[in-house]
């Protein structure tokens, strides 16, 4: 691709974006807060690959992140971003920033005992059918927010804070809506937990599930169709072992591990494909894992991928996204959720590891950092001509 076309290109989201950001305070309604149906599936009938058609650049200090997600019925786009104390929200239908939403923790300090990742803040971020931002923070805490009036720039206070009585992060969430429960990691315990809470006010903290033999606790995942809806959890363990862990939540005071799938040296995102496909993230450039959520069993090894952080399911085109910022030339895979093949890499940036992707349009978005002492190419300064050292939102896209 042409980089002055795809230069200019960003340069005019990054404009389109800011200039969102400063209108969105004088908006008295905007329609995108409101729920809308889901677009029909296109399913695999889309042959070509995604592109990288653009980025958008963000106000503030240099971008600091870690998880990214999707309200597919909403079209809004979240990021956990420590670099500006934040949760910053995006239009996912137009690429636009919209504003942030603050009160974090940010980076960690220096002199912080749990370190500059798990002193951080925020981690994990979700939000529920109801509207209500679940955001995970530095010090064991997480912080509810009611979004149902929210407006861009986001003027928000949480309504809730609840500290899961760790001393450093809480990290990755997910939401059981059968139980009416949220899971969020607290992965740099001794040993590492799981923290149980109930998703209905007053937001009480129902359960601890601790994992003596783990060396952290990654990102739990509801599976609906699994036993008629069970918690799965990435959990990697000591010695290049790791597991995903299934848990039962009918009684979310007293939750039951049930099965623990094995994943050698792998352990940190997890995605559910179709036909109970489950994509499992791996640490250390290793290739990722495709899984029978079913029953464990390894279905393929992907080849030619180089680990990941985060990874997502996208059913508007039926692909695995899977971005690592492993070496020196950071990559996003694209992997066919049938079979697991690797369809394509595609060039990323320094410090990639959180992508979501919407359905509606089948952008994908990949939050990039600053160039790193492997990772020395600044895409979004050389790509889309965006301040050197600053970081940006790549978007991929398919072409007409």
């Amino acid at each position: 691709m042409n980089s002055k076309v795809v230069g200019r290109l960003g340069l005019a989201l990054a404009v389109a974006s800011t200039l969102a950001a400063s209108a969105g305070s004088g908006q008295d309604k905007d329609p995108r807060a409101q729920p809308r149906k889901p677009p029909a599936r296109p399913g695999n009938h889309l042959t070509k690959s995604p592109k990288l058609v653009g980025g958008i650049l963000l106000p503030g200090n240099p971008l600091v992140f870690d998880i990214s997600w999707v309200d597919q019925a909403r079209a809004r786009y979240y990021l956990a971003e420590s670099g500006n104390a934040s949760v910053d929200v995006f239009d996912a239908e137009n690429d636009l920033f919209l504003g942030r939403i603050t009160g974090f923790h940010g980076v960690g300090a220096p002199g912080d005992p749990c370190g500059r990742i798990q002193g951080m803040g925020p981690s994990g971020i979700l939000v529920t059918p109801n509207n209500q931002l679940w955001a995970a923070d530095a010090h064991g805490t997480v912080k509810v927010f009611d979004l149902t009036n929210a407006q861009p720039p986001f003027s928000l206070s949480p309504i809730a804070t609840i500290s899961t009585g760790a001393d450093c992060r809480a990290d990755e969430i997910g939401f059981d809506p059968k139980d009416h429960v949220i899971m969020v990691g607290n992965p740099a315990e001794h040993p590492p937990f799981a923290s149980v809470i109930s998703s209905d006010p007053p937001y009480a903290v129902l359960a601890k599930i601790t994992f003596p033999n783990a060396r952290g606790f990654e990102q739990p995942l509801w599976d609906a169709q699994l036993k008629g809806g069970r918690m799965l959890a990435t959990v990697p363990g000591n010695s290049g072992m790791g597991e995903v862990a299934v848990i039962n939540l009918k009684d979310p005071k007293a939750p039951v591990v049930e099965a623990r799938y094995p994943t050698p040296d792998c352990g940190s995102g997890l995605a559910l494909g179709p036909s109970q496909h489950l994509l499992v993230g791996c640490g250390g450039g290793r290739p990722l894992l495709m899984l029978n959520g079913l029953n464990g069993t390894v279905i393929t090894a992907v080849a030619e991928t180089h680990g990941a952080d985060e990874v997502w399911y996208n059913s508007g085109d039926n692909r695995f996204y899977a971005p690592s910022g492993f070496g020196a030339n950071p990559t996003l895979s694209v992997i066919d959720a049938d079979t697991g093949a690797l369809l394509n890499s595609l060039p990323a940036g320094p410090g990639v590891h959180s992508v979501a992707a919407f359905r509606g349009n089948n952008h994908i978005f990949v939050p990039v950092g600053v160039p790193t002492a492997t990772a020395l190419t600044d895409l979004c300064n050389v790509m889309f001509s965006f301040p050197a050292k600053q970081g940006c939102i790549a978007v991929y896209a398919y072409g007409r």
